[in-house]
């Protein structure tokens, strides 16, 4: 009698044991895995959050998401996966807003939206009214956005030195990169005294190198360390705008989560963002003494320039820029920043 209850206790733990592997091997195989695409360069401190990011999802998710990272462009231009983002060709990205598809996303990098990081920070956090903007205009594309990523304050990167650097007055005689649809640049540079074109982001090198263009503005001193610092010879930290990137997702990919996977993706996305914030401006630093000690020179504006290139842009650039926003967000821009 014992060894037939001891031979039927062993079955079922056999039966108990087989069941609990076919259920974990049904987990493993239903693991939704999802490719995030971005353009930073596997050193950069923006490709370690992205890794960052996809980690936190995996953990918070039970490996239910798994998230591969794609950088360097691997998946196709930015403007590009974004659009594969919308159409859900592609899952996520992480990475600039394009105004390609609506031209009030303009207002992301607006030139002179915000003047410093306590500003951006309030701005571009969830619940600020940068933020609001932007994650309304694109959730009518079929794109969620579930935080932000501070890269820093916008500057540029020139391959000769700029003759008057800290003067928005001068004639620089220079041609400056914009990226295509950066008409609010465009307008921003040209009142600055540069010449100005249009390169695709995968061009840009080429063309500093070989000269058809002696400068780019859009990034940051971590991106002109991780791209460019083998040619350039000046870096302006502007403050221009705030480079700010979104961790993005497709919509209707959203919507089918459940609850629990959309709490994990969320989660992870806001605590990476928390983490970012409180150092973006010690990294901007740290990365243009890296400049400095490649004999690069770096010119900083101190308050009262840096508020002249601000009134010069908000004068002479915004009437002439608003029409890309729109009248009622260049209204609410007015009003935020207390110009009204």
């Amino acid at each position: 009698m014992y060894n037939k209850i001891e031979q039927g206790l062993r079955v079922s733990t056999q039966f108990l044991i087989f069941m609990a592997a076919l259920s974990w091997g049904i987990s493993v195989a239903s693991a939704a895995e999802w490719r995030l695409s971005t353009s930073y360069q596997p050193d950069s401190e923006a490709h370690a959050g992205s890794l960052d990011f996809a980690e936190r999802v995996k953990a918070k998710s039970n490996g239910r998401i798994d998230i591969k990272i794609y950088p360097t462009n691997q998946l196709g231009d930015w403007t590009e996966v974004y659009e594969q983002v919308m159409s859900g060709a592609v899952e996520m990205t992480m990475g600039a807003v394009p105004s390609t598809f609506d031209k009030r996303l303009a207002i992301d990098s607006f030139p002179y939206a915000v003047t410093d990081y306590a500003e951006a920070a309030k701005a571009y956090a969830p619940g600020g009214y940068m933020y609001e903007i932007v994650d309304d205009i694109v959730a009518g594309q079929g794109v969620k956005i579930l935080s932000t990523w501070a890269l820093g304050m916008g500057g540029g990167a020139f391959t000769k030195a700029v003759p008057e650097p800290q003067n928005p007055d001068a004639s620089q005689k220079m041609k400056i990169r914009v990226w295509p649809g950066g008409v609010t640049h465009r307008a921003l540079m040209e009142r600055f005294g540069f010449s100005v074109t249009m390169v695709p982001w995968d061009e840009v090198y080429t063309a500093l190198q070989t000269g058809v263009m002696d400068g780019v503005i859009g990034g940051n001193p971590e991106l002109t360390v991780t791209h460019f610092k083998d040619i350039t010879k000046m870096y302006i930290q502007y403050n221009d705008h705030f480079e700010n990137h979104y961790i993005m997702m497709n919509k209707a990919l959203w919507n089918s989560l459940s609850a629990e996977d959309r709490g994990a993706v969320q989660d992870a996305a806001v605590e990476v963002m928390n983490a970012r914030f409180p150092v973006a401006e010690e990294s901007d630093n740290a990365y243009m003494q890296q400049l400095r000690d490649a004999g690069i020179e770096v010119v900083t504006l101190n308050s009262e320039q840096a508020a002249k290139f601000a009134a010069v842009a908000r004068r002479d650039v915004w009437p002439t820029i608003k029409e890309e926003i729109g009248d009622e967000l260049y209204q609410r821009l007015n009003k935020e920043l207390g110009l009204q």
